[in-house]
């Protein structure tokens, strides 16, 4: 056989491994599933649980201290995330060039504010909240085809939990 033959098979070779390795390598997933507990314990922060949730699930994405509570409330799937923090920063994972609407908020005292966008045929409404003696960023997030009407700063009450006593 001719050495630009074999030379030709060894690269088509090496394409078809290269390809198949790509396809069984998988991007290691940062967050770990985790309790309730063990989020307390770790970045030290707490969830309140709506009353009446369900399909209540914990991530953690320990190198940035981020806790997420993944849950299902009347029907509509939210992500609320906490996280120990200096000053005011965007922990939602909803990063849009330009939101619809835009307000200031007030959660459990702690300033906030609220955005909401069309985003295909979904609306992204986020809350985000900053208490700021313990310095704790909270955020609540939820998808769906038609927020018309609804108020995330309710979910988001339900979520907070003071870690200086009631508010």
């Amino acid at each position: 056989m001719k050495k630009w033959m074999c030379a030709l098979i060894a690269i088509v070779i090496a394409l078809t491994l290269a390809a198949a390795a790509e396809e069984d390598a998988e991007i290691a997933n940062p967050w770990t599933e985790t309790t309730a507990e063990a989020i307390a314990a770790n970045p030290g922060v707490e969830f309140g649980i709506p009353e009446g949730a369900e399909n209540v699930s914990y991530f953690l994405l320990e190198d940035e201290q981020l806790a997420e509570m993944r849950f299902t409330w009347y029907g509509m799937d939210y992500v609320a995330r906490i996280k120990p923090a200096a000053e005011y920063e965007d922990i939602s994972g909803m990063f849009y060039e330009k939101w619809d609407t835009e307000m200031e908020c007030e959660i459990g005292g702690c300033p906030g504010r609220e955005a909401r966008v069309k985003d295909g045929e979904n609306t992204v409404n986020v809350c985000l909240w900053f208490d700021v003696v313990p310095g704790i960023m909270y955020s609540i997030s939820v998808v769906a085809p038609d927020l018309d009407g609804f108020d995330i700063t309710a979910a988001a009450q339900q979520v907070y939990e003071p870690l200086q006593g009631d508010s």
